[in-house]
């Protein structure tokens, strides 16, 4: 409650108007029972008038008439039958400030209203994030890749995506940091920052040695407790808004070595692109090594090629780390990776 503007935007409608109209009505009120204490104690509302001076208020002979003149004072509309003479300074110095707080009220109403209006929050809940995460091999490089889309046809502008890690770390010295947040980098199918939302596209983290998915392999990711905070920035086209949605995924909402399937399709006939939104969470297993992006690199830097031997593809999971140097065959070495387990065969 200390940021009161803010907290009643975030409130319901039902509390807006609430306020909107109790506002005017308390104020209304206010000012016509001072109105009314005044003429009481000039002795204007007797109904035998023992002075011949000029009454504080014309025609202002009972509260009902002092409210309707304070409405009258507060919106502006006009003294007619009912008005302020300049027998009372008291009552001269009611109508500045009921004048001047009906001004500051009308404002400070009025501006929550329209900030009500223009918030984008309904605008967020067309835009979708897929229900789970893809770890995928892209030219030898670990991508983490996540599908986004927007159902309306007015398309966010600039928008801009960025991730949070939180997880729980266990310093050098053995000791536990509840909560540690290490940021992710995403960028567009096309490795710029700014997303085209036309049509669903997939946002994508390189997994380098600067991202805190470097170490984990599949085995770690099973046992891994953490949570991935999705965020996006962007404005609406049609009301120049900003606008801000996110999501989390869980490390059980991660799946190793999977792709998301295609949604976009071509008619025949007219030839127009069609997007399924049926499979916008649909994924379909592909080759990638079960080890950790790290044990990847510190493979190729000691010589070795990382290739599928599975034919069948009955375990995409199942490759040959081979080393790339002509050697011997009484010297060579065939190292097979399965199940995060490197076993040595001469």
């Amino acid at each position: 409650m200390h940021d009161f503007f803010t907290t009643m935007v975030d409130t319901k409608w039902r509390w807006n108007v609430l306020i909107f109209v109790s506002g005017f009505v308390i104020t209304w009120l206010l000012f016509a029972l001072f109105y009314w204490l005044v003429s009481k104690l000039h002795g204007d509302l007797n109904d035998v008038k023992t002075t011949s001076l000029r009454p504080c208020f014309e025609n202002v002979n009972s509260f009902t008439a002092a409210y309707l003149f304070s409405i009258e004072t507060q919106t502006t509309i006009g003294y007619g039958f009912r008005y302020v003479t300049e027998e009372c300074p008291y009552a001269v110095v009611g109508v500045i400030l009921q004048n001047i707080v009906g001004a500051g009220l009308q404002a400070a109403l009025a501006g929550l209203v329209v900030a009500k209006v223009r918030r984008s929050k309904k605008r967020s809940n067309t835009l979708m994030f897929s229900s789970v995460v893809c770890i995928v091999e892209e030219d030898g490089v670990y991508k983490l890749v996540i599908r986004i889309g927007d159902m309306r046809r007015s398309h966010i502008i600039g928008a801009r995506v960025r991730g949070h890690l939180f997880r729980t770390m266990r310093s050098r010295d053995s000791r536990n940091h509840p909560v540690m947040c290490f940021p992710l980098e995403f960028n567009g199918e096309d490795g710029s920052p700014w997303l085209f939302m036309a049509w669903p596209t997939q946002l994508v983290h390189t997994i380098n040695d600067k991202s805190p998915f470097w170490k984990i392999s599949r085995d770690d990711l099973e046992r891994e407790d953490f949570e991935l905070v999705v965020i996006l920035d962007g404005i609406v086209s049609t009301t120049s808004t900003i606008l801000q949605t996110q999501t989390s995924y869980m490390a059980c909402d991660i799946l190793w070595g999977h792709r998301f399937n295609t949604m976009a399709s071509r008619y025949n006939s007219n030839d127009s692109l069609v997007v399924d939104y049926s499979s916008f969470n649909r994924t379909h297993p592909v080759a990638i090594p079960e080890c950790s992006a790290y044990q990847v690199s510190v493979f190729r830097k000691l010589g070795y090629s990382i290739i599928h031997r599975d034919p069948e593809n009955n375990n995409p999971s199942y490759f040959e780390i081979r080393k790339t140097k002509e050697e011997s065959p009484s010297q060579s070495r065939i190292l097979h990776y399965r199940h995060n387990k490197a076993v040595s065969r001469e």
